[in-house]
């Protein structure tokens, strides 16, 4: 009965374009909406749906077209994002775009293929160095900076406190590696020590041992969520915590990671708890702190009254509240780009479709 009222709605949208005189201008997708790495699209969905009703109602933008757009689950999984994006691509009409993911470990893997299909891939997060590589990547864009950016911030809060011995593990994936050996770099032009640089797999318990071992009180993480909730667990049991210990993470993690989840690993929420106090989360700026209008005429307080107020918000979804600002840039970037595609081809007498 569901899909049958998806389909009726899906032909009386369509039906309404058509008699309106409109072509569908229609853009792909990822989002993470399950899985356990960092399932923070659900805070994405009602801004794109905010920007793409703004955009189509816009004078001036895309006047002949009308945006359409649908996800795949990208799952934060390379795996998951692969098979579903190109599943998408040859079995669906073709899209304009390809927009995310989130996951930089997702981007990576689809934006490496997707140039092939002539197809420009933009996304919301994904900060890995490594996106950078124009050779690599050939039509991947971001609105997220690399998180190499934040390297000096790091080492600031270490100095702020004359921290001068830190240790350092991460999650094995060319993301957490490639970020970690930026930062290691940067430490090593500085006063401050490297004490221990642990690299983990699947079970990261031995490699806590270490760091306990080598009485390790600063320490510096790079892993997604679920990675996060096991290294965590592996401190409380090894006795790696209290006032003298400090994690320092990325701060794109949800603000309450730690306290879910926790049926995959052998801890409490309190158990957890006594381990994060204290923990510093570095990000960059996600939110523009200056009251200024943007071409969709919304200063960033109005925006974030009308993403609260969505009626499809989900208070579930509260702690990856953070993407929200850019999940909706992100799908007025590409109408812009497409715009101007548009009006250059136009001056050749042809058009997007």
């Amino acid at each position: 009965m569901v899909l049958n009222v998806m389909f009726v709605v899906t032909i009386i949208a369509t039906l309404i374009a058509a008699t309106a005189g409109l072509k569908e201008l229609r853009l792909l997708g990822q989002l993470p909406m399950t899985g356990s790495a960092w399932p923070g699209g659900k805070a994405c969905l009602p801004p794109i749906k905010m920007a793409i009703a703004d955009i189509n109602s816009r004078q001036g933008i895309l006047d002949d077209y009308e945006l359409k757009y649908e996800y795949i689950d990208s799952m934060c999984n390379r795996g998951a994002a692969n098979y579903r994006t190109f599943r998408a691509l040859h079995d669906n009409p073709p899209y304009m775009m390809l927009l995310g993911s989130a996951c930089s470990s997702s981007s990576e893997s689809t934006a490496e293929v997707s140039h092939f299909y002539n197809i420009t891939q933009l996304a919301y997060g994904s900060s890995s160095p490594i996106l950078s590589d124009r050779d690599r990547f050939r039509k991947f864009f971001r609105l997220s900076a690399p998180d190499t950016t934040m390297n000096p911030t790091r080492i600031d809060i270490m100095r702020a406190f004359n921290w001068k011995k830190i240790a350092t593990i991460h999650e094995a994936l060319e993301f957490f590696s490639v970020s970690m050996d930026e930062f290691i770099k940067d430490v090593k032009k500085t006063e401050i020590e490297i004490i221990s640089q642990e690299v983990f797999v699947h079970d990261p318990f031995d490699r806590v041992k270490n760091l306990k071992d080598r009485d390790a009180r600063i320490i510096v993480a790079g892993m997604y969520e679920d990675k996060a909730r096991m290294v965590l667990c592996a401190a409380y049991k090894v006795g790696l915590f209290g006032p003298k210990v400090v994690w320092i993470l990325q701060g794109w993690l949800s603000t309450e990671f730690w306290s879910q989840g926790l049926e995959k690993i052998s801890c409490t929420a309190e158990e957890m708890s006594k381990v994060v106090e204290g923990t510093f989360l570095v990000n960059p700026v996600f939110n523009n702190p200056i009251e200024e209008r943007g071409i969709a005429n919304m200063t960033n307080s109005e925006f974030v009254q009308r993403f609260l107020s969505h009626p499809e918000y989900n208070e579930g979804s509260k702690p990856y509240d953070i993407v929200a600002a850019q999940c909706y840039d992100h799908i007025w970037l590409a109408a812009l780009a497409l715009n101007c595609t548009n009006e250059r081809l136009m001056t050749m007498g042809k058009g997007l479709s």
